[in-house]
Order: structure tokens, then sequence, then C-alpha cells
């Protein structure tokens, strides 16, 4: 960023403070049934920034004050979401009381919310409760997040990736309990290990996270939260279980959990696994896959603040990538373990803070890739395999205060990656299949990554109708490798990221924001240093890779009135140097930096409550990418998509929904990728409780048995055709 950019961006942030005072929203949240005081609860007000947490009396403030109408989620102790409230007028006396309906077990999407993501004011937010993840049946995280506007899938099968906006391969970060996701595949952290059973709400922000997260948030945070107890809740048993057709999928469960007055604890353990799915066009050979981990976690009140730890192992075995040459070569996980311990501490209202939250992980992770090359007539059976272990590490800490009438964020973000490891083995057998020859290659003997960030960001009103807001970060990032294929190198690279947005509440509901910032990602640990066999073919790295940096546009327009709500959100994202993977020979890869190049695209969201239990959405997202230097498109780059569901509600007792997807024809394949045809996707699910400890679920994917590839991969195959899933619960 030039010096002068920098200035004018530095007072900028300045004005922000002196802008003119404004009055703060005092609101109280009440159970409606009880009229009790909800206490230790997070406030959100949807399409707004940032989070306020109730006292012992319910009691919140939430400034600058919003204009009316606008609604509130309240997201209790134990992470369940309540149903968003509409607030229409605001008193002119007192506090505003929110009446927060009881505890129940609903399916909700609620657009204009990511709590627990640190979003600028222009980011498309999205969360999704824990009852709406179970009713999609999602076997992987990528599955839990279908249909949201911008999300879209990358690679195949069970080793899916999610991306935002296009930006995959490392530039969209993932979070489980605010702790980095991280691991040497290519094609970017994909959280396979996790599953959606130990989820309790996940969360989207489109657009760009640098100033929170720093590098590879250029697209977007997705934050998966666990399963939390509700402080004084009794002891609780579940146990879940399901099995599919067409995707032949099983899937079990179990969870105890127990509150206390000041916490609670949990223990999860699952299993799953499925054996090759059935296309339209027959078995899909090398499709199959197993899983299984655990999760115990704990919570307990210290002082006024809410201390947090818990432990998650997570093992996948057998992780099949399907390819249309798997009957030659067949390319596979043998084995992706995780294991992480994450603690948190969150307070309100110390050493000088509003709210003070910190953030530790450690955490292991294994993983081997192979390819298994299949005895032919003239050549003998080989194996490669590449082992691959590595150790993460980060610590967090951000404050958040008021400031006269602005709110103040600024923190410290310390992560990394040591101990990185990667062996290459090649096994060759005889014609009679006994093993001939070993050869092992060091690909990465030592290697290891750290990044050290500090950050700051503000929120003020300029006038009762207008508010302005920006962020500043520095990242300073070191690696280091010894050994290898690549031998000893390091880098060292400083960057400054920041942002600049203007919100114009226009009239009843209705708001504009616009902004720009500037993002930085400096390349992976495998874009450097690793050599060796991959999901796809083999890959080489580039140790003289420059950091990609970002210039991102970003527009939003955001209306609620009433049961109905809309958001449409436009982008320009314009990367320098962008990290490009391509091939010199078919599955032979490299790396190398591209110039300049450009994302555009606009996404759509709707919601309407058109009462008696009655709901409809509405998304839809359009994306183009180039490379500036050629015209080229870009890989990674999602189709055109339009997708509508409509959800009936029975009381506590039951639900169906439906959904349909469009997706057009995609003749825009970047430099590894295919023309895509056109589908259409039409799913099905409802669910009863028979009895208050017995419920019944059951969903339909593809019900038109569509025929259509995986992904624009040039390797693709046909996705799974019609598939059904039964599913069981008993709470006891």
């Amino acid at each position: 960023m030039a010096h002068s950019a920098r200035v004018s961006f530095a007072a900028a942030l300045v004005l922000l403070l002196i802008v003119a005072p404004a009055l703060a929203l005092e609101g109280r949240v009440v159970n409606r049934a009880t009229g009790a005081p909800v206490a230790n609860a997070e406030v959100v007000v949807l399409g707004l920034t940032g989070v306020a947490f109730t006292d012992a009396d319910g009691r919140f403030t939430w400034k600058p004050d919003p204009q009316p109408p606008f609604e509130i989620l309240v997201i209790l102790p134990g992470g369940r979401l309540m149903r968003p409230v509409l607030v229409e007028r605001v008193p002119a006396d007192g506090p505003m009381t929110i009446e927060v309906s009881p505890l129940a077990e609903e399916a909700i999407t609620v657009v204009g919310s990511a709590p627990s993501i640190e979003s600028t004011p222009v980011a498309g937010t999205t969360t999704l409760s824990r009852r709406e993840i179970q009713e999609r049946q999602a076997a992987n995280l990528t599955q839990a997040l279908g249909a949201i506007a911008g999300v879209s899938m990358v690679s195949e099968g069970q080793a899916a990736v999610p991306a935002i906006r296009g930006l995959a391969r490392g530039r969209t970060l993932i979070l489980i309990d605010g702790a980095r996701v991280t691991t040497e595949r290519r094609v970017g952290p994909s959280a396979t290990f996790l599953d959606p059973f130990s989820l309790d709400s996940l969360e989207v922000s489109r657009g760009p996270g640098s100033v929170a997260y720093g590098s590879d948030a250029f697209g977007g945070v997705i934050y998966a939260r666990t399963r939390r107890v509700e402080p004084g809740s009794p002891l609780r048993f579940k146990v879940q279980g399901s099995a599919g057709a067409g995707v032949p999928e099983v899937h079990g469960g179990v969870e105890v959990s127990k509150g206390v007055d000041k916490g609670g604890l949990i223990a999860q353990a699952f299993y799953r696994g499925a054996d090759d799915y059935r296309s339209p066009d027959g078995e899909v050979f090398n499709s199959g896959w197993r899983g299984q981990g655990f999760l115990v976690r704990g919570d307990h009140t210290i002082g006024s603040g809410l201390f947090s730890a818990g432990w998650q192992s997570d093992f996948g075995r057998d992780m099949g990538r399907p390819r249309n040459n798997s009957r030659t070569v067949r390319f596979f996980y043998p084995i992706e373990d995780s294991h992480r311990f994450t603690t948190s501490y969150e307070v309100n209202q110390a050493w000088g803070f509003d709210h003070l939250d910190v953030t530790a992980l450690l955490s292991s992770h294994a993983q081997a890739t192979g390819q298994d090359r299949f005895a032919t007539a003239t050549t003998p059976r080989s194996i490669e395999r590449a082992d691959v272990s590595a150790r993460d590490f980060q610590l967090r800490g951000k404050g958040e205060r008021l400031v006269g009438s602005a709110k103040v964020s600024m923190g410290l973000d310390l992560n990394g990656r040591y101990g990185l490891h990667a062996l290459d083995t090649i096994l060759v057998y005889d014609q009679s299949g006994a093993l001939a020859r070993t050869t092992k290659n060091v690909s990465v003997d030592d290697a290891q990554r750290t990044d050290v960030g500090l950050f700051a960001s503000i929120e003020a009103p300029v006038t009762t109708r207008i508010a302005m807001a920006g962020g500043l970060r520095g990242d300073y990032v070191t690696t280091r490798n010894e050994g290898g294929y690549f031998g000893d190198r390091s880098t060292s690279n400083g960057a400054v990221s920041g942002f600049v947005s203007l919100t114009a509440s226009i009239a009843h509901g209705f708001s504009l924001t616009g902004q720009v910032s500037r993002g930085f990602r400096d390349p992976t640990l495998s874009d450097r240093y690793y050599r060796g066999p991959t999901g796809r073919g083999f890959i080489t790295g580039n140790p003289d890779l420059d950091p990609e940096t970002s210039l991102q546009f970003d527009f939003g327009a955001r209306h609620t009135v009433g049961r109905y709500r809309w958001a449409f959100y436009a982008y320009e994202y314009r990367i320098t140097d962008l990290i490009e993977r391509y091939q010199t020979a078919p599955d032979f890869f490299y790396h190398r930096n591209r110039g300049r190049t450009r994302i555009r695209g606009g996404e759509l969201e709707l919601q309407e409550d058109l009462g008696h239990g009655v709901t409809t959405e509405l998304s839809g997202q359009v994306q183009r990418g180039r490379a500036l230097d050629d015209d080229t498109w870009l890989d990674d780059i999602s189709t055109d998509t339009v997708s509508a569901q409509i959800r009936r509600q029975f009381g506590d007792k039951g639900f169906a929904q439906m959904r349909a997807s469009v997706y057009a024809r995609d003749d825009r394949g970047g430099p590894t990728e295919q023309i895509v045809g056109a589908y259409t996707l039409l799913d099905a699910a409802a669910g009863y409780k028979l009895t208050r400890e017995l419920e019944l679920r059951v969903a339909v994917r593809n019900l038109l048995d569509q025929q259509y590839l995986l992904s624009p991969d040039t390797r693709a195959v046909l996705a799974p055709g019609a598939a059904m899933f039964l599913t069981v619960v008993v709470t006891f």
C-alpha cells in the first residue's frame, strides 16, 4: 500500500473517533414463557457487526443504536439459537424488553448473522442452527453448508473442500471453536475429519476477513461451533443412528451431557462410513470412506467470565478420491487423523474492556495420500504414498470497548505450524505380486511457519443514519525449511491489511453498505516446499513464490420488513501474484504466481415467514473469474446457481421441506477444468417425533436422479444419483 494511501486510511480511522455522539439501545432479554431474565446470553442485531452480552438481570447495551425496524437474535449460554425477534419501534423511556421463545428444537437458518465471526459491515453472513445441520443429514462440513449463496464445493467425494466466492486453496478460513484448521492438502483445509453430529451451529461470513484473521481469509470465514451444555440442565443421553440407500452410508453417534450451576460437561462419540455410491450410470468405484472420533468439552464460570476447554480426536480411514481413471490408478487417503485441544476464556467488564476473549489451540495432524497403480499385462503393480504430519498452535486475544460514540476492537493473533514432515514411499511389486523394491524420499524433513498479527477496528456513527467503520492489521510471517527436496530455505514477509466502509440506513429497515479493503496471503508450507503425490497426481512446490495481495470492493443492500427480509451483495476482487496450480503434463502440477486476476460476482438471499409454520427461502449467485494478463478463466469459480426451499413446521412434533437447486451450464472452465452441463437437483426431507424421546427423519437427495459431474475437474466422475437416508434419534 502506498504511503499516501496509508496516511489517508489512518486519517479515516481517526475521524471515526471524533464523529457526533450516538445514543445507545438499552434492552432486556426475558423468557417469554416464564418472564425470567436470560443471563449471559449473546445478543446480535441482524445485518450489523458485533455482539452484546446480557448481565445477570438480562440487560444489554447496543451502541450505536440501530434504526428500526431490525431483528435481534439471542443465543443462549449453551449455544442454542432462539428465533429472531422483530423490533419495529424502540420505547422512548426505559429498556426495551426482548421476549424469546422457550427452548425448542427448530431448524433455523438466520440470514444476516454470524455472531462468532468478526465480520466487516458489508459481509454476507448466515447462521445454521444445530437442528438445521442435523436435518440436512450431511456427511461432512461441505454438505452441511450446501445451498448457502456464495459457498461452493471444490474437489470430490468425502474429501471435498468448501470455498467462499471462488477463493479456494487456502483463501477461505475454517475455524472450529475459534481455532484455525490447517492442512497440507493443496485444495485447502476441509475439516474432512469433522463429524456434523458434534456441531451446535455453523456460521459463514462471505467477504474479506484479512483484518480480523490475517492470511487465508480473502474469501471469508466458516466457523464451526461444537456442542455446549446450558448451565443447570439435567443429565441427558442422546443416541442417533442413520442408514442410506443409493449412497450406502451408515452413521452412529452417542452423546452424554450434564449442566451444573456454573457450567456443564459433554462427551460425544461417533462412527460414520459409506461404501461406493451409485450414480445414474452405475456404481462409482473408490467413493467409499470411513471415520470415527470423540469429543469431550467442559465449561465453567470463573469470576465473571466463562472458561471452556475441550479435546477432539477424529480418525479418517480409506477415504476414496473417485476419478475417471480410478480403475487404472486408485487415489485415496488411507489416514487422516486430527487431535485438537482448544481452550478459551470470555469475560465482560475486565481490564478496561467491555468484553474480552482469549482462545488457544494445540493440535496435531497426520495424513497419508496413496496412489495405487494397478498391474497390467506389461507393468507390475506399484504404490506411491506420502505420509505428512505436523503440529499447530494458536494464541488469539481480542478486546472490545466503547470509546465515546465508537465501538473499538483490538487484538493479537499468533498462529503457526511446526514439525512438518513429509515422506514419500514407493513400493514396486513383481508380476507375481510380491514386493520387489522399496524407495523412500524425504519431501520435507522439518518445516515451520509462524504468523504474528496485530489488529484493530473501529465502528462509529457519523449521523443518526450513517455509520463508518475501518480496521488495520499488521502481519509478519516467517517460514523455515530444513533438508528435504528443496534443502534449507527460509522466508519472511510483512504486510498491512485494512478496510474502510460506509453504511447508510435509508428508511424503514433498508440499508446500503460500501467497502474497500486490502488483503494479504502468504503461501502455505506445501505451496513452497512439498514435492510428492497428491489426491490428483504429482505436484512440485515453488520456494520462490511471492505472497498474494488483494484490493477488494464490496457492496451490500439489506431490507427487513415484517416477516420478510432480503439482501443483495456485489463484489469485485483484484488479486495480484495469485498463486496458481498449473500442469505441464496430465496429472503433473506445479505452482506459480499469476500476475493480476479479477473475481466478480453477486449474491441474492430472501426469506419470508408466511405464518402457520410455513417459511420460504430463495438464494442465488453469479461468479466470474479471469486472469487479466491473458484473459483466461480461473479454476474454482462456481457456476451460476438458484436455490429455493419451502418448509412447513408442525408445532414441535414434525416438519416437511423441499428444496430445488438449478445449476446453469458452465463453459468457463479454468486451466485444469472442463465444461459442465446444466442440471436441476430436487431434495426433500421430513421428520416426526413419535414420542418425547423418539424421533424419525427421512431425507431424499437428487429425487429426479439427475446425471451430472461431481466437479468441473478434468478427472471428475458422476455425482450420486437418487439417494435416501433414514435417521432414528433417541433422547432421554
